[in-house]
């Protein structure tokens, strides 16, 4: 595939992938917000352990509805483009897009001078990780420094995670093709 097509492609997918999880997460959000909790539930239930499995449950079918829009607007945009896109590594790779922003974005708050080593190798590991916990956060630092909105990256990194999960496992079954 040529250059510019591979670059459309992958643009056409995080924007489409994007803004069809974006509206698909939203609209399960007010469905479950309006029918579950405001109309069947409303004050009826009060304990805890009801209320948080129930918590638990919308936020399971707003997280799902939410990455299956984003992996099937990833899916619909490959098509367009005469791609083969393997769903199964689509959907993982958008169920793990999202939670990396957050691991990334908790490497932000760690308040290293906080921790104290006890002995020499915990001082030298700690040191190793703050310096690679500072490496592998400068892309985000970069985008939040320049007024990137958080939302915009939690967005965006679910169709991303999308795309990189069925390419590396078309990569994966070109290299398992050429070797005898």
């Amino acid at each position: 595939m040529p250059r510019k097509k591979t670059i459309a492609l992958t643009a056409s997918q995080i924007v489409l992938g994007g803004a069809i999880g974006l509206a698909s997460g939203w609209l399960c959000f007010l469905i479950v917000e309006l029918l579950l909790w405001k109309g069947l539930i409303g004050d009826r239930i009060q304990h805890g352990f009801w209320v948080s499995l129930l918590l638990l449950i919308s936020f399971a079918l707003t997280y799902g509805s939410a990455l299956a829009g984003v992996a099937e607007g990833v899916i619909f945009a490959g098509q367009r483009f005469g791609v083969d896109i393997d769903r199964k590594r689509t959907y993982q790779g958008a169920f793990l897009g999202a939670p990396a922003v957050v691991a990334l974005m908790s490497l932000l708050n760690i308040h290293w001078e906080t921790l104290v080593a006890s002995n020499l190798l915990f001082y030298i590991l700690l040191n190793i990780a703050q310096v690679l916990a500072l490496i592998i956060s400068l892309p985000l630092r970069i985008l939040l420094a320049i007024k990137c909105p958080p939302e915009l990256l939690y967005i965006v990194s679910a169709p991303i995670g999308a795309i990189l999960g069925y390419r590396l496992s078309m990569e994966r079954r070109q290299t398992a093709a050429v070797e005898p």
